[in-house]
């Protein structure tokens, strides 16, 4: 073998990562999955302002979109990959700082006298994890590239 071919096969085995981590991210962030996921959020912290018939009813479309979503989501994967521990922590902080933020708001508009709080608190965390979803994207890229990916 000489060091063009070794080269030529370095340069394949990168084209190749390459086009896996396009593929892995790409599929991530995808706008489908990413609107089904906000609206099943929507529905189920909506649910606290409905009565009790129509409570349940809301908890179980939001949560059956969002589980339906991640199913459908992880079956159409091209790639997969196993997540690292930093990447299953960062997601952790985020779904902690979106509690937060839903309670801050339901509390604020309480507050306010706001009618239906845990609705417009619903729609302000809903809106933020679109714009999040979009904002963090390139720290994510960046978070799994130094991952590494497979």
């Amino acid at each position: 073998m000489t060091a063009y071919d070794a080269q030529t096969a370095l340069d394949a085995i990168r084209h190749r990562q390459e086009q896996t981590f396009n593929a892995y991210m790409r599929h991530a962030s995808s706008r489908p999955y990413l609107i089904v996921s906000a609206l099943g959020l929507f529905a189920v912290c909506s649910s606290f302002d409905l009565p009790n018939p129509w409570k349940t009813a809301a908890v179980l479309a939001g949560n059956a979109l969002v589980l339906g979503g991640l199913f459908v989501h992880q079956r159409r994967a091209p790639v997969r990959r196993k997540p690292a521990a930093s990447e299953v922590l960062f997601y952790g902080v985020v779904g902690v700082l979106l509690l937060v933020l839903f309670w801050t708001v339901a509390i604020a508009s309480y507050f306010l006298g706001l009618p239906a709080r845990h609705t417009l608190a619903a729609a302000v965390t809903a809106l933020a994890v679109v714009a999040a979803s979009y904002a963090m994207r390139p720290f994510v890229e960046a978070r799994v590239r130094g991952n590494g990916h497979s």
